[in-house]
């Protein structure tokens, strides 16, 4: 029994007759006899009583109809799923993001022009956000875990250079502050999985600096606090400062590192129409993703230029994890 030979009964039961069946499906008459006529003979069963040109469906055939009309009911349905998701009238969408930001900055985007697509986002580290696409746990990733790896497929979205995080009241160098000061004032390290911590010790190293933290800390909230404490300073991405009445940003003057996010998705695999509307309206002018920069109480040094999203990938960035 094949597909066409199931059509072309229902035609027939439907249409009252070859002659229509066949108008029906852009067929020959002799066409749908034959594809009737093979359903027949394969189950040695009668379909139809003939009566001239006219034909009606047997007990047999009236009770195949009511299966076809089953068949071709969930045919459609399918048809109107699958075109609807085509279309994004309809589906999901998952995102997984180290930067809540930019992540709801881009999914705000991505709703204003697909309402009806339903969105999930999560928030997990550098290393995880790539693991979780890798996997398929998540359709896209905002992370700024460099996309190395030949699996994945990345769109840069925003690049910060870091800065320090310091006490309001603390005194800076008047040439402002340069990696050579931190020891002066005691430094606060992150965990060594931290993205900003590896990115620290790469300019420490390359400027032949070696520096014993005053304290580890995990965590941009414990980084934060223990500045607001005057345990030392810090170093952090302009966008991860959600602000603190003792604590401002300043610059690094030979601080050359960059933290860049990008828009992950897996490489080989077919991406669904969803996660293609989302890098199109990552990309830049289509959305005008922020520095990092804006104003907020505590946050006014942050209003330093940093390259625009269109560029390329920063030399700077090294092995994935936390950030």
């Amino acid at each position: 029994m094949q597909y066409v030979q199931l059509r072309a009964f229902h035609a027939v039961a439907e249409h009252g007759g070859f002659s229509r069946a066949a108008e029906a499906l852009g067929l020959t008459q002799p066409a749908i006899s034959d594809q009737v006529r093979r359903l027949e003979q394969e189950f040695g069963v009668a379909l139809f009583h003939r009566k001239g040109r006219m034909v009606e469906p047997t007990d047999l055939g009236r009770r195949l109809l009511s299966t076809t009309r089953q068949l071709f009911a969930c045919e459609q349905n399918a048809r109107t799923l699958l075109s609807s998701a085509g279309a994004l009238t309809l589906g999901t969408l998952a995102v997984v993001a180290d930067a809540p930001d930019l992540a709801v900055k881009l999914i705000a985007a991505f709703r204003a022009a697909h309402p009806n697509v339903t969105v999930s986002l999560s928030i997990a580290n550098a290393e995880s956000c790539v693991t979780r696409v890798l996997d398929s746990s998540a359709d896209a990733a905002v992370t700024a875990a460099p996309p190395i790896d030949g699996r994945v497929m990345g769109m840069e979205l925003r690049r910060e250079r870091l800065m320090a995080l310091a006490p309001r009241d603390l005194a800076l160098p008047e040439g402002g502050l340069r990696l050579s000061d931190f020891a002066a004032h005691g430094v606060i390290f992150r965990e060594s999985r931290s993205l900003t911590q590896r990115l620290l010790a790469s300019e420490l190293a390359r400027h032949g600096l070696q520096v014993t933290p005053a304290i580890l800390v995990e965590g941009r909230e414990a980084l934060v606090e223990a500045v607001a404490q005057r345990l030392g300073i810090g170093v952090i991405a302009p966008s991860e400062f959600p602000g603190h009445p003792g604590v401002r940003l300043a610059p690094i003057a030979d601080m050359e590192a960059e933290m860049i996010e990008h828009l992950v998705a897996l490489a080989d695999t077919p991406r669904t129409r969803a996660v293609d509307a989302l890098f199109a309206l990552a990309a830049p002018p289509s959305l005008a993703l922020t520095n990092g920069s804006e104003q907020s109480e505590g946050r006014e040094e942050a209003a330093c230029p940093v390259p625009g999203c269109d560029e390329a990938s920063a030399r700077n960035t090294v092995a994935a994890g936390t950030k």
